[in-house]
């Protein structure tokens, strides 16, 4: 009798779980080919029809797309007073409702609803992974997002496709094109950087007749650099600026920017009245924020309501100026070529990164649109390790945290001729991060790693967590060698050369070409360490050429940025290269600052 009674119970209990998880099920709004896509307004048909594509290939069949809703629906509304500046996604009955703030917005939220309810995921722009076959909505989903930055970017490879810039919320016009129709990018109207002498009061129209419109540097006029207290080139300037208006203005972009930015060198204007400027700002910077004032303020003047002037805080200009208050419409781009990449901004052990979060706080209290300028790879080196792993995340959340409004990751932007390392791994987090900078790191992590390297993913998830871990023992910086870049045990050597081992033996076909890709940085770390195979003199050479040779077979004929030349490890010059430049870098950072 007992038995029995238990058995009814068990009968009773499980009917009650499957009914409540039918009740539950049933609830959801089950997306299938009787639904259509409409579109509330003509600009929205090329995202009605992006949008029907997919949901066709998650489903086998495509809705419809109508510009009128008839029965059940998913309906494209741009309405600002919906959401203000990003986009809703909404259940309605059966209907769903993407509204967005802007065409761009509402965009967005049609990607973002087929990555959250369609199980669609763009890992990189030869990788984009289904993984189900029905769509089902809550029907209490009222899910709104705002962007954490008005501005992104990152280059590497995949982050110049379209597709997945639109899937991972890239939105610069730098290293993509994403028309019109589909929400446009943000635009640098003018040059992307280095604008002064190049585009703007060019050395090539004025310097001949006009040398001092340039900067004197101590003995004469050099065509490096503006001499910025010059009246006359800050007209030149500002009518250059709006000649440029009158041909590319767009007043329905939501931002255009204008880069009035210094050339890359250290020759800085040092004339008397450049140096008063400075020395009274205390700061380089004076003369180049006075400038992006002057021409901001002019500019709005005019009408151009859209439209923002950029210029760097870079080098010797990274440090903010005292007594200016910018412009509204004037945007900081700070640099961070000179940080510290192994260690978090805000690490107080870390004195390089210190200094940059002063002058990321002190440019924050005087300028609305702080804009960051990032790296996350080793320019000596593209097919090395940069183990950069560990400060991504934090260093995201502390230019939100400081109200930057707009950061560019800047990368191994040659990675077509070099794909090796973790660079498609690196893009895609590093986009992510920019959606949000809180999410779970190491799940969103993780999922990508399963999709690009398959079953031996898991060893190379342990792989990066040890060098992560090692690589905070030391100091990372964009110039330096293998030699300085990691802190291994042997018994961790060791331990990283059987996890490659594994996702090998585990991995197959494209996975398993990604993982050979990848491993090839950690070989190339442990031939300039003299590490594992590279430990022994007898056998150096024979297993230096055999790493050569499979960096020819992967297609690599540029990988450090100093050169387009093909230059490998048997030649004398290039090992120089490496243990020089960090030490030529350093001593032209002590010149600029004794200066």
């Amino acid at each position: 009798m007992k038995k029995l009674i238990s058995v009814l119970l068990c009968v009773v209990m499980t009917a009650s779980v499957l009914s409540a998880y039918a009740g539950a099920f049933s609830t959801d709004i089950c997306v299938d080919s009787s639904y259509s896509v409409v579109y509330s307004d003509e600009i929205l048909a090329a995202a009605a029809e992006k949008l029907t594509g997919y949901i066709g290939r998650v489903i086998g069949e495509a809705p419809a797309v109508s510009p009128q809703a008839d029965g059940n629906c998913i309906i494209l509304k741009n309405d600002s007073s919906v959401i203000e500046n990003g986009y809703k996604i909404k259940a309605d009955g059966s209907n769903i409702l993407i509204t967005g703030s802007t065409l761009q917005q509402t965009v967005r939220g049609a990607y973002a609803f087929l990555e959250k309810y369609c199980g669609i995921s763009c890992y990189t722009s030869k990788l984009t992974v289904f993984k189900q076959n029905e769509i089902r909505v809550p029907a209490d989903t009222d899910y709104s997002y705002v962007p954490y930055f008005e501005y992104t970017d990152t280059d590497w490879m995949s982050p110049c496709d379209t597709e997945y810039s639109l899937f991972n919320g890239l939105n610069s016009d730098e290293y993509r094109k994403i028309p019109a129709e589909l929400g446009g990018t943000i635009d640098y109207i003018s040059s992307f950087a280095h604008s002064l002498t190049n585009q703007f009061c060019s050395r090539d129209k004025y310097f001949e007749e006009h040398p001092e419109y340039f900067a004197f540097n101590g003995f004469g006029r050099t065509d490096k650099q503006l001499c910025l207290s010059n009246p006359e080139v800050v007209e030149i300037i500002t009518q250059e600026v709006l000649d440029l208006l009158k041909k590319k203005h767009d007043p329905k972009a939501d931002i255009q920017i204008i880069s009035l930015t210094q050339n890359d060198n250290i020759s800085y204007c040092r004339c008397d009245k450049c140096r008063e400027i400075d020395r009274k700002c205390g700061s380089h910077a004076g003369t180049y924020v006075l400038l992006a004032n002057a021409v901001a303020k002019t500019i709005r003047e005019k009408g151009y309501d859209n439209v923002v002037i950029d210029t760097f805080a870079y080098r010797y200009t990274r440090t903010a100026p005292k007594g200016i208050e910018l412009e509204p419409n004037v945007v900081i781009r700070l640099c961070s070529i000179e940080g510290c990449f192994s260690h978090a901004l805000d690490d107080p052990s870390c004195k390089t990164n210190a200094d940059f979060m002063h002058d990321l706080e002190e440019w924050s209290k005087i300028c609305k649109r702080v804009y960051i300028w990032d790296y996350c790879t080793n320019y000596t080196a593209f097919v090395g390790l940069f183990p950069d792993f560990g400060v991504l995340q934090r260093n995201m959340q502390i230019f939100y945290e400081h109200n930057v409004k707009g950061v560019y990751e800047e990368g191994n932007y040659t990675m077509n001729k070099c794909d090796t390392e973790f660079g498609e791994l690196r893009s895609y987090m590093i986009s992510k991060l920019m959606q949000d900078p809180y999410l779970d790191f190491n799940a969103v992590r993780d999922k990508f790693i399963n999709a690009y390297y398959g079953e031996g993913g898991k060893y190379v998830s342990e792989f990066l967590d040890i060098i992560t871990e090692n690589a905070g023992k030391k100091h990372l910086g964009i110039y330096m060698p293998m030699t300085s870049t990691l802190a291994m045990s042997p018994s961790q050597v060791r331990k990283c050369d059987e996890l490659w081992e594994k996702a090998k033996s585990e991995s197959t076909g494209t996975e398993l070409e990604n993982v050979i890709h990848s491993e090839m940085s950690w070989r190339y770390w442990k031939m300039k360490n003299l590490k594992s195979e590279f430990s022994n003199p007898v056998n150096f050479m024979a297993e230096k050429e055999k790493l050569t040779s499979d960096i020819h077979a992967a297609g690599v004929d540029r990988w450090t940025e100093a050169t387009g030349a093909i230059v490998f490890f048997s030649k004398i010059g290039q090992a120089l290269y490496f243990d020089l430049f960090p030490l030529v870098n350093f001593f032209i950072k002590l010149i600029y600052k004794a200066i």
